[in-house]
């Protein structure tokens, strides 16, 4: 077991796909009626499947992202992994110089850090960001204290 605080989640972004996924699927069967009727079989075929395949993948991307990629907080550090990557890469809070989140007060939204040496890292459907960023900011008041 790690001393971890808490990890970064994103529950509220599978159960959105959930929603929002029948949706999409529909529009393009819907979209795949329509196409079938206006063009020649052969051609709106192979660009259906082409579609559809694009399609599968983008939602399985997005599942695979959800459930592999993770962010643990600790006491003095965080740590990010990719699983199916064998990817793993530690940060001081110290590092990050500017936190920032792509909409307020969402259900999930985009989280931000820049580090001292320019590099952007952006973790995509974040529960919560607006906690984390006010967490990360009070993690490193005292070690900026510290360094004045």
């Amino acid at each position: 077991m790690t001393n971890a605080e808490f990890c970064v989640t994103r529950e509220k972004h599978l159960d959105h796909m959930v929603k929002v996924v029948p949706f999409i699927v529909c529009a393009y069967a819907i979209q795949c009626y329509f196409i079938s009727k206006v063009d020649t079989v052969d051609i709106a075929a192979n660009g259906l499947f082409f579609l559809g395949g694009c399609l599968v993948f983008m939602i399985m991307g997005f599942i695979i992202y959800d459930l592999t990629h993770t962010v643990t907080f600790e006491n003095e550090k965080f740590t990010i992994e990719v699983k199916w990557l064998k990817y793993s890469k530690t940060f001081t809070y110290f590092d990050i110089t500017n936190v920032e989140i792509s909409e307020a007060g969402q259900s999930f939204a985009t989280l931000t850090l820049t580090t001292k040496d320019g590099k952007k890292m952006g973790f995509y459907f974040v529960d919560e960001a607006d906690k984390i960023k006010t967490w990360l900011e009070q993690k490193r008041i005292p070690q900026l204290r510290s360094a004045a």
